[in-house]
This record gives C-alpha cells, structure tokens and sequence, in this order.
C-alpha cells in the first residue's frame, strides 16, 4: 500500500541543494516525512527479507527466525516482542520485513552517497521520501504493529492461507461479521496464539486489514545507532505492497536522485556539518574498524 509520487524523480547536485529541496518536501504536507537512503537507486524499497534474492528466506522466515534465536538466545533476553526480535535481527544484519527509515533527511543523504565497495559498479543512489498518514503511524507497543510482527512466527503455507482468506471475504472489512469470520479461521487463530504470548489481553478482533497495510513505527529509543540515525521502521505485512487490493490510506513516495559524481562532494559536505560514520555508527566495534582502516598501509 504505497504509492508512488506522480512527480519526476529531482535531481539536486550539491548538499546545499538537497536540504532547499527536502525544506520544499517538507512544507507540501502535514503528514509525518520519513527518509531513506540507499547506494544504488534501482533497489527496492521494501524490507529485506521481500527483495528477490532473499526469496528462499522469505519462505522460511518462521525457521530463520528460531534458528538465530535458538544459538543467540543472550541476545534476545531482554526482548519482550516480536518486534523487538525483529529490530534486533534487522540491526545484526538478517533481512526481515523491516525497512529501516530516518526522520532526518540528512542522514539518509549519507547512505545514498555510499560509493560501495571497491570494485563495485557505480551507481546513482537514492533518497526516497515517505509521507506518512497518521491512520498508518504506530508505536512499537501497538496491537497492530503485534499482528504483523507476528507473521514471522508462520510458515509460508500459513501465510499463503492467511492471504487466501482476506481474498474470501467481500464487503467492508471492517464489519462484524467479516471480522468474526477472519478471527474464527484456524491459521487466524494460530497467529493469534503468538501474539497473546506477549499479550495476554488481545482479544479475537484482529481487523484482516492490519496483516496487509505497512505501518510506519515509532521504536523504542534503546539502540545507540537508532538514536544516533534518528531511526524508525516501516513494518510489511504479507504483501509489499499489495497491488491488488485496496486500501483507504496511502503512503506517498518521492524519489530524490543522487548523481554518481556527485557523491563525494556531497558526503564531504555532510561531514562538515557532522553527519559522518562516527556520528551514525557509535558502536565501539564500529569505532574500532575505523580507526584500523586509518592506519591501514
């Protein structure tokens, strides 16, 4: 459920230029803007775990997910959602249906101006602009924000019949009966097991819209590098985005262009104004790799 904005793709080329046309962004709406950035503009812009080469993990979601919990339990301790799980994950690099955003637009300017790898093809990054409905904005306790993390618990099979049942039903949604009907199917059920293992309270009105609709979510600001990135997520549900069905909000989406040549100029004009790997990555492993590569003959 995202849409596309209608508008040309912009094309700035010094820093100066991007924060006049991100100021531009900012002021044509009053939905929540979130940014994010990546080194090769012709990526999807989808979690992870969605993109084509990650097919094999997406069908076996439910066992990649136990398999790092079950030899990193440690780590997940103090974790007391899915979600939490899944941001865990996300940050020690397993795809997941997670898209990382910033809601500072600068910060995603640095990771469009990547130049990748050495060796690596050059490529025009991407800034890509999210306007956010409030009917799509959530907080990492949400009961919405359950149901979808929860996904990650079901097999592929699980989902394929979570997917086949929405397409079953007909009218509105949201009516009672609908909704009866959704919450009494058995796979429906079983997702609902999961989701009360870590809260006990919800009851049997799961809505069918909310396994479908990406929400953007407010995390807990626990993690160093989220607080550093100004970071949030945008969370998929079974289909991203699902085109074939309709849904009353939207997410708008604006590409901003970064031109391969300018990339260097640009970074080291953000790291004047102190957006820079020391800012963004406050890790000590982090900080210690890059003092290596300082040194480095």
């Amino acid at each position: 459920m995202e849409k596309k904005s209608t508008n040309a793709s912009v094309q700035p080329q010094t820093l100066s230029e991007f924060i006049g046309e991100f100021a531009r962004y900012f002021s044509g709406s009053s939905h929540l803007k979130c940014y994010r950035g990546q080194r090769d503009s012709s990526w999807l812009n989808v979690g992870g775990i969605f993109r084509p080469e990650f097919k094999e993990l997406l069908e076996n979601e439910k066992r990649a997910v136990r398999e790092l919990i079950s030899v990193q339990p440690h780590e997940f301790a103090s974790d007391e959602t899915m979600f939490d799980k899944l941001v865990r994950m996300q940050h020690f690099g397993l795809p997941t249906r997670l898209l990382d955003v910033s809601r500072n637009a600068m910060v995603a300017l640095f990771f469009a101006t990547d130049p990748g790898p050495f060796g690596s093809e050059p490529s025009d990054g991407l800034v890509t602009a999210f306007a956010i409905p409030p009917e799509l904005e959530k907080y990492y306790d949400s009961d919405s924000v359950s149901c979808i993390a929860n996904l990650a618990n079901m097999t592929a099979e699980e989902k394929a019949d979570i997917y086949r049942l929405r397409e079953s039903l007909t009218g509105d949604l949201t009516d009672i009966e609908n909704i009866e009907k959704f919450n009494k199917n058995g796979v429906v059920e079983r997702l609902l097991q999961f989701i009360r293992s870590e809260k006990p309270y919800f009851l049997p009105i799961m809505n069918p819209i909310d396994l479908f609709v990406p929400y953007y979510v407010h995390p807990k600001m626990s993690n160093r590098r989220i607080l550093a990135q100004s970071g949030a997520f945008i969370l998929y549900g079974i289909v991203p985005p699902p085109k074939t069905m309709f849904f009353p909000y939207e997410i708008e989406k604006t590409p901003f262009i970064v031109p391969q040549g300018q990339k260097r100029s640009i970074r080291e004009a953000l790291d004047n104004i102190g957006i820079n790997e020391s800012t963004l990555f406050p890790e000590i492993d982090m900080a210690a790799a890059r003092i290596k590569s300082k040194y480095k003959v």
